[in-house]
């Protein structure tokens, strides 16, 4: 939870704004996760990811939650029929996330925060988000997949 924390911070904080958007860390982070842990772990870390993002950002509270668990799950349930070595599951899931994470965030801004127009945000807003974080998505990706083949290979006990 603190490290979830401390993306938050990092992303809402400390991160350039690339064409006048920050780089959404915790959902490559969620999605990534999701597709190399499964889908309820994610959904775990996209939900207390959202929340920390909330408080963080001083948005509506829950709103990157609900955001970050669709793009998770509409990003994990697909692709978990692929093989975890093909190298287009990330960048299929962190788009297939990003659609979702900005379709439902900008559905429940305009709810209950304040109308939008839906053609300026998908181009100024959702677009370059899903562009900038396609790029580190298969770095990422790689690295948790490695973390967990090494630590699924250690057993703490003998096994006879």
């Amino acid at each position: 939870m603190l490290a979830l924390l401390v993306v938050a911070l990092a992303q809402t904080t400390l991160l350039p704004r690339l064409s006048g958007v920050a780089p959404n860390l915790m959902l490559l982070l969620a999605v990534c996760h999701g597709l190399v842990a499964g889908t309820a772990p994610a959904a775990r870390w996209s939900f207390y990811g959202g929340l920390a993002l909330d408080l963080c950002a001083m948005s509506l509270l829950g709103s990157h939650s609900l955001a970050l668990l669709a793009g998770v799950v509409v990003a994990t349930w697909p692709l978990a029929r692929f093989r975890r070595g093909n190298w287009l599951v990330p960048i299929a899931g962190v788009a297939l996330g990003g659609l979702a994470y900005h379709t439902v965030y900008a559905l429940l801004t305009a709810l209950f925060v304040a109308g939008f127009e839906p053609a300026v945000y998908a181009l100024y807003a959702a677009l370059p988000d899903i562009l900038i974080v396609l790029t580190p998505a298969l770095p990422l990706y790689m690295a948790l997949r490695w973390n967990q083949e090494r630590t699924r290979r250690s057993v703490p006990v003998d096994v006879y």
